[in-house]
């Protein structure tokens, strides 16, 4: 009788060495993932520190914080701020000049429209073509008793909301408001309610390549535009929608 002996065919590896191979390939997969972590971590990091941050001081002995930030990002305050400023400079009317006792002449708005001349310069928030559409109904508002001394009209805020970001660079801002005209004859007063949900657009911060030697006319010109900011809308606030 033949014996046959069968051998088993031995493994590649042992199961030990098995084990450790699988040990490796797991701990080198975890390295390359803790690796590539990093470097996101080390490509955020320098986008932050690109970001410069630095001191600034005032004529006046102040000293305020600067900070680099995306191109259209603006501080909410700031949008408030264009969005108040529009409204006072446009519904804030007296017979003189600001900061003189020169009579306001008004500008001439179309064939026979005339505005305040502070209302002029408010037309400057706005977007170029909203505003060429918005002067001639706002100067319809404009009482021709206001430039004989007659009537004087001023805004009170009473409700300015957070900035709502709509996209990138735009945001919704809304307001509550009363103007309020009073008759300098009869000590009669009016009060009208003005409330409205504003869309503001961030633009390029515009420079005055003649800085303080420009003329003041320019000079209020840029300052106006200085928070690089434009209105582009503006629609009546429905407050029941907001709830």
């Amino acid at each position: 009788m033949t014996l046959q002996i069968k051998r088993l065919q031995a493994p590649l590896l042992p199961e030990a060495k098995n084990l450790l191979a699988v040990c490796f390939i797991c701990l080198t997969a975890f390295n390359g993932l803790i690796f590539l972590l990093t470097l996101f971590t080390a490509f955020r990091v320098n986008k932050i520190a690109d970001r410069k941050t630095t001191f600034a001081q005032l004529v006046n002995g102040e000293t305020i914080y600067i900070s680099e930030q995306d191109r259209n990002w603006r501080y909410p305050a700031v949008i408030q701020k264009v969005v108040s400023d529009w409204t006072t400079l446009t519904f804030n009317w007296d017979d003189k000049l600001t900061g003189t006792n020169q009579p306001d002449q008004g500008i001439q708005v179309g064939r026979n429209g005339r505005i305040p001349t502070n209302t002029w310069f408010a037309s400057l928030l706005l977007e170029p073509e909203f505003a060429k559409a918005s002067l001639p109904k706002i100067a319809e508002l404009v009482p021709t008793t206001f430039f004989s001394g007659q009537l004087r009209s001023t805004t009170i805020i009473s409700y300015l909301s957070e900035p709502r970001a709509v996209r990138p660079g735009e945001w919704e801002i809304d307001m509550i408001a009363t103007r309020i005209l009073v008759d300098r004859t009869t000590g009669r007063d009016e009060r009208i309610p003005f409330n409205r949900t504003f869309t503001v657009q961030a633009v390029e911060i515009p420079r005055s390549p003649l800085g303080k030697d420009a003329p003041l006319v320019e000079q209020k010109i840029y300052e106006v535009r200085s928070s690089g900011l434009q209105i582009t809308k503006m629609v009546e606030f429905n407050s029941q929608q907001r709830r």
